[in-house]
């Protein structure tokens, strides 16, 4: 059997992995298993959760990037860089909430000078008002 057939790698159950966020063909969430074969021991396949099963298959597998410091987070440099990143999120967060505070207080203000123009306006209609009937009842 070639080593890159599903058919050859063997995982035990107990290691297996749901992973959602990488469906197989039939749209199932795919399960993550390491083989225990000679020539590719431990390395990490994914794979349909109904290809053991009697039944209608999708034949989905792939082998996965192994694990090595350069694609992984446990690196120092890239720990240091996550570190760096929540932070500067943590700022933004913060300038955001100032600025909310402050659009709130603005509106807050254009409301209070808006119900004084309004209040102006009626003043200045009743006043034209009396004028008008000054106006009429003195003729």
């Amino acid at each position: 059997m070639d080593a890159s057939s599903p058919s050859s790698c063997i995982s035990s159950k107990r290691n297996a992995e749901f992973q959602p966020e990488n469906p197989c063909y039939c749209g199932l969430p795919s399960r993550v298993r390491t083989s225990r074969t000679k020539d590719n021991p431990g390395k990490n396949f994914r794979l349909c959760p109904n290809s053991m099963n009697e039944g209608p298959k999708c034949k989905f597998w792939e082998w996965l990037e192994p694990k090595t410091p350069e694609n992984e987070v446990n690196s120092g440099k890239d720990k240091k860089e996550l570190c760096n990143l929540i932070l500067k999120v943590s700022i933004f967060e913060n300038e955001i909430s100032i600025c909310k505070m402050k659009m709130e207080q603005e509106k807050l203000v254009v409301r209070q000078e808006f119900e004084k123009l309004k209040w102006k306006l009626f003043t200045h209609k009743v006043v034209m008002i009396v004028l008008f009937l000054l106006f009429v009842f003195k003729k």
